[in-house]
């Protein structure tokens, strides 16, 4: 009867030292599933914020392609006017060049009748001017006329060659000029082709980031509820777990008190350096935020900052906040020390303990203290 008793005992004992090593299997396994997840998650964050700077950086482009398309644009509705107005030019020219050659031409016809006329008549011409006229006054006179006819049909056929040629002279250089502008056109419109073609790319390219936005977004919510999923039962199987410590420390048995010394080593690690961590953030309370710098004094963007404070301590942390909650070590909010870097989604901040933090907020608020859990944890990481 006693052989059986003992029996039944030891086989209790093994079930329930069977039954805390499958619990803490689990309660391993969903942690590790957690971090899994949230390395994930932390990639798919990273995807999306370099998605969205690609589609920031393409959209810039593509507002400032539209501007140089509405300017080239402009400039080519003012050259096709000064084209227009060009070939209205030169259509004037080519009528006034084509007026004076055909009075050119009139001229030097009529001219040609006289010399022939004068010709064929020889010296007769002034004989008969002598005897018709009525007095030698007469006679001057009419000579003095035929000279003038002469000289008037010269200088006329002159004037006339004159003028043609001035408007030919016009003709090309009004031509050249139409040249040069139906150059620049052609030029702009290669340039409008250009740019019209640039532009449906890059606004396929924004589409297209739009979609991969969309599935990276689907992707981030679908791994935020795995993450909070696990949360829940690590949560769960860890308030089971203290249960049974509780019993078996009720029931006389210590061996639960000797494995809970995994916080006090996590704590007693760098507790003295996370602190000094902290009180160092905090004399750059009321500095500036500016998005990309690295700067405690002239300013920094949330990532830019803590790097900025851990290097002054000689610690190497990545620069982006995606970097921050992808590196270091994990831990639970409930053991964070002054000195760790909260992490949220797209932020981090230094914890000062008490549920406190100092981070780089807003360009609007600076550089400033908040509470802890004002936004939803991502995950604390340690880097000392």
């Amino acid at each position: 009867m006693k052989k059986a008793i003992r029996f039944f005992a030891a086989l209790l004992c093994a079930v329930q030292l069977v039954g805390m090593t499958a619990e803490a299997s689990s309660v391993s396994e969903l942690k590790n599933q957690k971090k899994q997840n949230q390395q994930k998650l932390d990639e798919v964050n990273d995807n999306i914020s370099d998605l969205e700077d690609s589609r920031s950086q393409t959209q810039s482009e593509i507002n400032a392609l539209d501007s140089e398309l509405v300017t080239l644009l402009a400039d080519l509705d003012i050259l096709e006017q000064d084209i227009e107005n060009k070939e209205a030019e030169i259509a004037q020219a080519q009528a006034d060049y084509d007026a004076a050659k055909a009075r050119e031409e009139s001229q030097y016809e009529a001219m040609k009748l006289r010399i022939q006329f004068m010709y064929e008549q020889g010296d007769m011409n002034y004989v008969e001017m002598l005897l018709q006229a009525q007095s030698i006054t007469d006679f001057i006179n009419q000579a003095d006329f035929t000279q003038q006819v002469y000289e008037y049909d010269r200088q006329m056929l002159q004037e006339y060659q004159e003028t043609k040629e001035q408007v030919a002279a016009l003709q090309q250089q009004l031509q050249e000029e139409e040249d040069e502008l139906l150059e620049i056109e052609a030029n702009y419109k290669e340039q409008q082709a250009s740019l019209e073609t640039i532009l449906a790319e890059k606004r396929a390219q924004v589409e297209n980031f739009d979609a991969q936005l969309a599935e990276a977004e689907e992707q981030a919510a679908a791994l935020k509820a795995e993450i909070e999923k696990a949360n829940s039962k690590i949560r769960q199987a860890e308030e089971e777990e203290a249960k049974k410590k509780e019993t078996e420390t009720a029931g006389g048995s210590s061996a639960g008190t000797s494995s809970s010394g995994s916080t006090g080593g996590a704590s007693s690690g760098g507790s003295g350096l996370g602190a000094s961590i902290a009180n160092y953030a905090c004399q750059f309370v009321g500095n500036p935020y500016v998005y990309g710098g690295t700067s405690l004094t002239n300013g920094a963007d949330c990532s830019g900052f803590t790097q900025a404070v851990y290097a002054h301590f000689g610690i190497s942390i990545p620069r982006t906040s995606g970097g921050q909650a992808s590196s270091g070590t994990t831990v639970s909010y409930a053991n964070a020390q002054p000195g760790d870097i909260i992490c949220y989604p797209g932020h981090v901040a230094i914890y000062l303990g008490g549920g406190r933090i100092v981070h780089a907020s807003t360009a609007a608020t600076g550089i400033k203290y908040g509470n802890a859990t004002y936004r939803t944890i991502k995950c604390v990481k340690r880097y000392y």
